[in-house]
């Protein structure tokens, strides 16, 4: 069953850990000399990419963790973690190591098609993207999944409508006004990843649930 509550939760801990808003300097820096019209093509290709990707381990995540003998709980302990890690460099506004490194982005420059690489995978739908779709979409309840599903769909149409107005957006907030939102969204995320780790514990630990 459909909670407006849960999507509107799940939507906010994706767009935040997505953070098109963070990555939007790193998008222009990559389509540079792009006209208008090939932004907006290479912001639909890697919006509709990443989307896949995660739409893929939202159905799939269970059981690679069930292949690999990993409990949720154990995966929400880790993947709150390495959200929390990802959130510390969100506060200090700095580019983030868990997507890609300048080696990969100054490469991915000569080629003719960075909208899958390094765009799409790993700078919208990386580790903790994927990580947190997992964690949200985990367990039987289909409904959830189909959530999870909604809430990545509404991520990226908000990342490409970004992407699409990068260059505007990017002279409207200038660098400072930037770092204030990605800053703001990296406290967000921590308190969100202090919860998935909770989570994970009482569930590696039922003791901690209480009576």
């Amino acid at each position: 069953m459909f909670e407006l509550k849960v999507f509107l939760k799940t939507f906010t801990a994706l767009f935040v850990i997505v953070d098109p808003v963070g990555g939007i300097p790193l998008f222009l820096s990559l389509t540079e000399g792009y006209t208008e019209k090939e932004r907006r093509l290479t912001a639909f290709k890697a919006s509709l990419a990443a989307f896949l990707v995660l739409a893929a381990f939202i159905f799939l995540g269970e059981k690679i963790l069930s292949f690999f003998q990993i409990s949720l709980g154990s995966f929400r302990v880790a993947g709150g973690a390495l959200l929390f890690l990802i959130a510390l460099e969100m506060l200090q506004a700095k580019p983030r190591s868990t997507k890609s490194t300048p080696p990969e982005e100054a490469e991915s420059r000569q080629r003719e098609d960075i909208s899958l690489v390094p765009l799409a995978v790993p700078i919208l739908a990386g580790p903790g993207a994927i990580t947190t779709v997992i964690v949200l979409a985990g367990g039987e309840d289909l409904s959830m999944k189909f959530t999870v599903l909604g809430a990545c769909a509404l991520t990226f149409l908000a990342t490409f409508l970004l992407f699409s107005q990068a260059a505007r957006l990017a002279r409207f907030l200038g660098r400072t006004g930037a770092n204030l939102l990605v800053r703001l969204m990296g406290l967000l995320l921590a308190v969100i990843a202090v919860e998935y780790m909770v989570e994970g514990l009482k569930e590696v630990f039922p003791a901690l649930r209480g009576p």
